[in-house]
């Protein structure tokens, strides 16, 4: 059996081929009614099944023709349709002389099962052939032009709700695309101007953006430096930490957070940068990259030296200071009791001899008292 499908969408035309060629059935197919009355001259056709709304000519006015021709008129006509769907529909289908009607989208049982009936009908003479008087303006025509003028008025209302909707997404969609270009240019102002150092690394430790600060800071372009080593440009013996901090991260190991290490500047001055840094991942999860933001520390770190060595050399003054004078206070007890022992000795005693050696000990330990004690009263004058 060759059945003729009518359909102006080609995807419902391959899904209906499909459909009945892999139940049997031989299928031509035509996308109006004007093509579909051309092979119908032509080929010898069993079944017709049209869509209703297609542009030339629609599957009503195909099924007038096809029911008024004497050649066409006996071959069973079935519309399947996706916009003319109700009940009123399918009455003014079968006034036009179809033998059945199937809304869309329908199931493929439904569509073999109304082919078997329409079949089957006809092989017992039932043929729908519309009277003349259902082929007047006044009556079916009527009826086609209400349901047509009513398909139209829902095609438009659709269409303005679909123009609202999609002007509406279109109006949110550029809310959204200016809430984004207001923070990517707060976000690039704050990269911009933030007072302190914004460095981007990439997974292999390759500089992918430095801030206007960190120019400042080292004396690096961006310009000059985009795509080298941060290693080899920045840091000296200690200045690969950066790098060391995206592959603790890839092996699940915290990154220091406030750890301090050194740059080196284009003129050669080491300067101490305090970093705070974290791994840039995907929308996957992947680690892609480095942002470490850094505070420029070398002044308090020489000043917090500084302080140390002033404490540090106050501390020891104090400690020289008394010690001088418990030195002071020792000297002066042993010189009273070397006197004491002078007088108990005769000159020519060997034990007098010793008793000198020890005087002049204590005669230098008094004289260096006396030095640490100037010295520490000019320091404080």
């Amino acid at each position: 059996m060759k059945i003729l499908i009518v359909d102006d969408d080609l995807s419902n035309l391959s899904l209906m081929n499909a459909v009945l060629a892999n139940n049997g059935y031989e299928v031509v197919q035509a996308i109006n009614g004007e093509k579909a009355l051309e092979i119908l001259r032509f080929e010898n056709i069993d079944l017709i099944i049209s869509d209703i709304l297609m542009p030339v000519m629609d599957g009503y006015h195909l099924c007038q023709e096809c029911k008024s021709d004497k050649k066409l008129k006996n071959i069973p006509f079935i519309f399947c349709s996706g916009t003319y769907t109700d009940e009123k529909d399918e009455n003014l289908s079968k006034k036009f002389g179809a033998e059945a009607f199937i809304a869309k989208p329908f199931h493929n049982e439904q569509l073999l099962k109304t082919i078997s009936r329409v079949i089957e009908n006809f092989s017992n003479g039932e043929i729908n052939i519309p009277s003349p008087q259902n082929n007047d303006n006044t009556g079916v025509y009527k009826l086609y032009s209400e349901r047509l003028i009513n398909k139209l008025e829902e095609k438009m209302l659709a269409l303005d709700k679909e123009k609202m909707a999609l002007e509406m997404e279109v109006a949110e969609r550029k809310k959204v695309e200016e809430r984004l270009r207001k923070s990517r240019d707060f976000a690039e102002s704050l990269f911009n101007t933030a007072p302190g150092i914004v460095l981007i690394l990439d997974t292999e430790g390759r500089i992918i953006r430095f801030n206007p600060y960190m120019e400042i800071v080292s004396g690096y372009s961006l310009e000059d430096e985009r795509g080298k080593y941060w290693v080899d440009v920045f840091s000296p013996e200690d200045g690969s930490g950066k790098f060391s901090d995206l592959t603790a991260s890839n092996n699940n190991r915290e990154i220091p957070m406030g750890n301090i290490s050194s740059i080196v500047t284009k003129t050669g001055e080491k300067k101490e940068i305090m970093w705070f840094d974290s791994t840039l991942k995907d929308e996957n999860g992947k680690i892609v990259g480095l942002l470490a933001v850094g505070q420029d520390i070398t002044r308090q770190v020489k000043t917090q030296k500084e302080n140390f060595q002033a404490k540090t050399h106050e501390a020891i003054g104090n400690f020289s200071e008394d010690f001088a004078k418990e030195l002071d206070k020792i000297t002066a007890v042993m010189l009273e009791n070397i006197s004491l022992l002078e007088t108990k000795i005769d000159a020519d005693d060997q034990k007098a001899k010793y008793l000198e050696k020890i005087k002049k000990a204590v005669d230098r330990a008094e004289e260096l008292t006396s030095r640490i004690s100037s010295k520490i009263k000019k320091e404080k004058s």
